[in-house]
């Protein structure tokens, strides 16, 4: 299936680490569909998975943070309700106390809620936790606006129209079981990069994800996983990516410039790439 690259693309409203937006041109007609179910593995803010839903008959959106795949799941089933809270939570543009208050909050009693109007108050929109799974993104300044409200009908009339065909889960990965044939598009955190939710993620994980994807691939699904090839942060390079050329799978690098939006400068020049068994 054709994908044109001119697409004007369903942006998610949350500014979300690791989106891959500006990258949905040139991986979007890399996936295989001639599968009926697609599997968005870490799906964090949406990007990947919103863009395919009239691409495949059935969709699961998963993802380890528990209160952002419940975000997804109020916008999709609730949205006006729960647009309401948040925007009752979202005012601390003016008063960091109330931030603050807002984020012990959360972190005592966590919610969907409280986690999205946290995203749409801190420094840059990023979410961000600590070792003890706490949020910790500093006051940002901000608040809920109209441009997020647009930004947030948007995103609710597009997904409302697929309703019935997707599913959301929040697993860990090796816990996702498919009964049939599927394709799966995986962007989890890197080991080898800086991103404030890689306190979910490590080293040993991303070695089962490894296994999975080489159980998947023998089980006779489809994957595709975004990456870095190369040498990163503190000349580390992703075992993932290097193990999966190594067994010869094919792969694509994309042209992105990782250099203009990292926090510390990339003297080894990793480069974004796509890897596929298809």
């Amino acid at each position: 299936m054709r994908i044109e690259t001119n697409k004007h693309f369903v942006n998610p409203p949350f500014n979300y680490t690791g989106s891959k937006i500006k990258l949905l041109d040139q991986i979007l007609p890399l996936f295989d569909y001639t599968k009926n179910n697609f599997v968005d593995l870490f799906c964090g803010g949406g990007s990947v998975y919103t863009n395919v839903l009239d691409k495949y008959e059935k969709i699961l959106a998963n993802d380890i943070i528990s209160d952002l795949i419940e975000i997804h799941k109020k916008l999709l089933n609730s949205p006006n309700e729960f647009i309401t809270l948040v925007e009752n939570l979202a005012s601390t543009k003016y008063d960091q106390q109330k931030f603050l208050n807002l984020r012990e909050t959360y972190n005592n009693n966590k919610s969907p809620e409280g986690l999205y109007a946290l995203m749409l108050c801190c420094t840059n929109n990023m979410i961000r936790f600590n070792l003890k799974n706490e949020f910790n993104s500093t006051w940002g300044k901000r608040q809920f606006n109209e441009k997020t409200r647009e930004k947030l009908n948007i995103f609710v009339n597009h997904i409302s129209k697929y309703k019935e065909k997707i599913e959301y889960s929040s697993k860990n990965f090796y816990d996702i079981k498919l009964q049939e044939s599927s394709m799966i598009y995986c962007d989890p955190p890197y080991t080898n990069a800086e991103a404030g939710y890689n306190s979910y993620w490590n080293k040993n994980l991303e070695n089962k994800l490894y296994l999975y994807l080489k159980k998947m691939d023998n089980d006779g699904h489809s994957f595709a996983l975004s990456g870095l090839l190369g040498e990163h942060k503190n000349n580390k390079r992703s075992e993932i990516v290097d193990n999966l050329i190594s067994d010869g799978f094919n792969y694509k690098i994309l042209d992105h410039n990782y250099e203009a939006v990292a926090r510390r400068k990339n003297s080894k020049n990793s480069v974004e790439i796509i890897i596929f068994n298809y």
